[in-house]
């Protein structure tokens, strides 16, 4: 009888600062986050939130990055996970309210880990973060050398 193996896949969720960086250049480690998903490696989840922030932060401050950024949207590479309007007000309670869509998001979904490159707000909070919703708050090299 052959047996099962069950291998967890680690999730990230990852912030607009992220698919920003990702649609600028096809190297650096927020690419090779999203390579690392087309792999099956990881399971990129993303937001609503997310996808219009970056959307719009492209539009207006590089707009030459917004057809790798569809093709990103096209390619099913993330999984969608948008938090519930009650779960966004309590996060808002603990880090920045902009911020509390991309917290909740995260943990809406179960990820692991959240990606982002917001260093202000998010990773400045990682450690509250962490203990708060068990979630590791990291840049994207960083969460590639732990996986």
């Amino acid at each position: 009888m052959a047996s099962t193996v069950l291998i967890d896949i680690p999730t990230v969720f990852v912030d607009s600062s992220v698919l920003f960086s990702a649609s600028l250049s096809s190297t650096g480690a927020a690419h090779d986050l999203i390579l690392a998903a087309a792999r099956g490696q990881i399971v990129l989840i993303v937001s609503q939130f997310v996808l219009l922030d970056t959307q719009r932060n492209l539009t207006a401050k590089a707009p030459r990055a917004l057809p790798p950024f569809k093709a990103f949207e096209r390619a099913g590479v993330a999984q969608g996970s948008d938090p519930p309007n009650p779960l966004v007000g309590q996060v808002a309670k603990l880090v920045v309210h902009k911020d509390a869509p991309i917290v909740a998001g995260a943990i809406a979904a179960k990820a692991s880990f959240l990606a982002s490159y917001d260093r202000k707000h998010l990773l400045s909070q990682a450690a509250v973060i962490q203990s708060e919703y068990g979630i590791v708050v990291d840049t994207p090299d960083n969460i590639l050398d732990r996986l």
